[in-house]
């Protein structure tokens, strides 16, 4: 491959990165690599087809030390075959990127064979530009996410949002929001420390990931507090049930305090339910009302759930 063709590749790449939305990106919520790089190495495959008759490769990072790997680029003709090279370029002291080339018969693997130095000196080039974008999309993630729980943080949720509210109105889907609070949350601190309440924090946000459905979402919206969207809720009852199974669920839930005593603490928690579009339209309604609807439901007492209702809520003394 020449100068001139990797030149042009890196610029075309670098271009396409550039031209990258965020409505593009494909977000996995249980892998930290974001898939957005398809797209742009099919200028790659088209580069190496026409300079080495490559037609299969499968490209992927690879991390050392959890031994985790992900494909950021897969052929979609690809075929078992023993005729199987791979080039390995190491990024960072644990991150790896590596280039697997199918070829097309014995003669062509002699080929790619004879040319291993000048292809790895091409994929070296192209893998710092990827390595640099891989870099960003973890930063970004970063700033999406709880550091604590690991859960997605109310920047990300009006991103979301933006996206799915629009959609849901047009297709006359409901949408229910359940904000969730901890019970005297400070007296855990209080009485222990700030790691007792991480444990508090991360068993709750475990619990609301495993019972909510796939494509619902969790998000940590305060010090401690949680938001629930339920996508396509057939009506409010499901939601009221959800809520009481998440508060029942969390109260039977034993958080060890002391490894050693097996102390255990049990924990409670109130939910508000508002309801898309019957009592908000846009994201600064649904925070207002699944946040007055939480504060009528620790009003109550503890363990208790509230749906938002506009004349009942107009009664309420909320200072």
């Amino acid at each position: 491959m020449s100068n001139t063709m990797i030149n042009s590749f890196k610029q075309a790449l670098e271009e396409k990165q550039k031209n990258l939305s965020s409505s593009e990106l494909s977000i996995n919520n249980d892998k930290k690599l974001v898939k957005i790089f398809s797209d742009s190495l099919k200028y790659l495959a088209i580069s190496l087809k026409n300079s080495y008759e490559i037609n299969i490769i499968d490209i992927s990072f690879f991390n050392k030390k959890n031994k985790y790997s992900d494909y950021i680029y897969k052929s979609e003709n690809n075929t078992n075959s023993n005729l199987l090279i791979d080039y390995k370029i190491s990024l960072s002291h644990n991150i790896e990127i590596i280039y697997e080339i199918t070829a097309n018969d014995r003669k062509h693997y002699k080929k790619l064979k004879n040319n291993y130095e000048i292809l790895i000196t091409t994929f070296d080039i192209i893998s710092q530009t990827l390595y640099n974008k891989y870099l960003e999309e973890c930063i970004k993630q970063l700033s999406l996410k709880d550091q604590i729980t690991g859960l997605y943080n109310r920047k990300y949720l009006e991103l979301y949002l933006d996206k799915i509210l629009s959609l849901s109105k047009r297709e006359n889907k409901k949408i229910a929001f359940l904000k969730i609070g901890i019970d005297k949350f400070k007296a855990v601190i209080d009485e222990f420390d700030y790691k007792i309440g991480d444990k508090v924090l991360i068993s709750l946000s475990n619990l609301l990931k495993n019972i909510v459905r796939k494509s619902d979402i969790v998000v940590k919206i305060d010090s401690d507090e949680f938001l629930v969207v339920l996508q396509n809720i057939g009506n409010e009852e499901n939601a009221k049930m959800l809520a009481q199974k998440i508060i029942e669920s969390f109260a039977e839930k034993p958080i060890i305090v002391n490894n050693e005593t097996t102390q255990t603490l049990f924990k409670t928690i109130c939910i508000g339910i508002s309801l898309f579009p019957d009592n908000a339209d846009t994201i600064e309604e649904i925070l207002r009302t699944s946040d007055n609807a939480l504060y009528e439901a620790k009003n109550q007492g503890r363990s208790r759930f509230f749906l938002y209702n506009d004349r009942k809520m107009h009664t309420i003394d909320l200072f």
